[in-house]
């Protein structure tokens, strides 16, 4: 049940941000810098959410995404889809590294969502055994942009091997709902 909204709150997200695009023909690019901002993100909040059962118990988790200002595919000034790696950690050492892909889905002038999927590496620590070394790890943030270019949101996470990184039958997986902050890389220095 909470996978079908996880992947009902990630559909609408995109569907939401359609009406954004221009009627005019569309802008397609491949491969640019600078398009878009690149951004670190630290995100601090609840991890395991769902757990009724089992090893493992709820925890505290924080991650860090890091997202270049390259940008593998642009569609105007409204979509675009940048490479990342990030990683997490929890209060019970579960950890995970991860590279993937993000999309930055402009909304508005103050808001965007981000959705993401990425893979990785996976330990449990004395968390919850999600029954595989290897996980997919896919989400999706939505951020109000402040004037200066710093982006505060919630995020919202699902880690799991999806039946193809494993044998077992079992496929947990464990949620995470966090509140995340973000800077353009060029405000770091």
């Amino acid at each position: 049940m909470f996978r079908a909204r996880f992947i009902v709150f990630l559909l609408a997200g995109f569907l939401f941000s359609i009406p954004a695009a221009p009627a005019s023909a569309q802008e397609f690019s491949f491969f640019e810098s600078g398009m878009a901002p690149g951004i670190a993100s630290l995100s601090v909040g609840g991890y395991n959410l769902r757990k009724t059962t089992g090893t493992g118990n709820k925890a505290a988790i924080f991650q860090l995404d890091l997202v270049p200002d390259f940008t593998l595919m642009r569609v105007d000034d409204w979509l675009y889809v940048h490479p990342y790696v990030g990683g997490w950690v929890t209060t019970d050492e579960s950890r995970m590294a991860y590279g993937g892909l993000q999309a930055l889905l402009v909304l508005a002038e103050t808001l965007e969502f981000r959705p993401f999927v990425a893979v990785g590496p996976f330990g449990k620590g004395d968390g919850e055994d999600l029954k595989s070394d290897a996980l997919f790890h896919a989400g999706g943030t939505m951020f109000y942009v402040s004037e200066s270019g710093w982006r505060f949101g919630i995020t919202l996470t699902h880690q799991s091997h999806g039946h193809l990184f494993s044998s077992s039958h079992s496929n947990p997986g464990a949620e995470s709902l966090m509140f995340s902050v973000a800077v353009p890389f060029g405000k770091l220095l």
